[in-house]
């Protein structure tokens, strides 16, 4: 348990928000995973449906992220102050909050991730246009939902190292 402040923070519940990015980010991986099943039997509607669920998860991770930055802005952690809870082995060895090299580290890594998912929604919007257009069965396979969906899971796979080092 690292974010005091994180939305909910009050509340005693510093992970809430968290852990609904964490959760939309697994749910769109099995959605994910779902349009390329989809793709593979030829169902352009299944494609269809499940992208747009994908694109919803990847949404919603975005709109967490831009929460929890909106709350840590408001808390001073752009300045190097993010709240920390007490025991956290991310305090200084003399008990402080650590310098702005953890803020900035925060920021940078998270923001690069977010910048990806960001990326990976557009991408599935694209493939979402395509199939919809029928571009797809045009072509006599879904290929390239496979392609796009490779970038999408290891997007998720990132999200879990930055889940584990910041968070947990």
């Amino acid at each position: 348990r690292v974010w005091r402040a994180a939305p909910f923070g009050g509340a005693g519940l510093p992970l809430v928000c968290v852990s609904g990015m964490a959760g939309s980010r697994s749910v769109s991986a099995v959605t994910r995973g779902l349009a390329v099943h989809e793709g593979h039997n030829m169902n352009r509607k299944g494609v269809v449906k499940w992208l747009i669920w994908t694109i919803i998860g990847g949404l919603a991770f975005l709109g967490c992220q831009a929460w929890e930055w909106t709350h840590l802005y408001h808390e001073g952690a752009w300045w190097g102050r993010i709240p920390i809870y007490e025991g956290s082995h991310f305090l200084n060895a003399n008990g402080s909050i650590p310098s702005t090299n953890f803020s900035n580290f925060f920021f940078t890594i998270t923001g690069f991730h977010g910048f990806h998912v960001f990326s990976g929604v557009i991408i599935n919007v694209i493939m979402l246009i395509m199939a919809m257009n029928g571009a797809f069965d045009r072509k006599g396979h879904y290929l390239m939902i496979e392609k796009a969906g490779l970038y999408w899971h290891f997007v998720d796979l990132v999200w879990v190292f930055v889940f584990l080092c910041f968070y947990l």
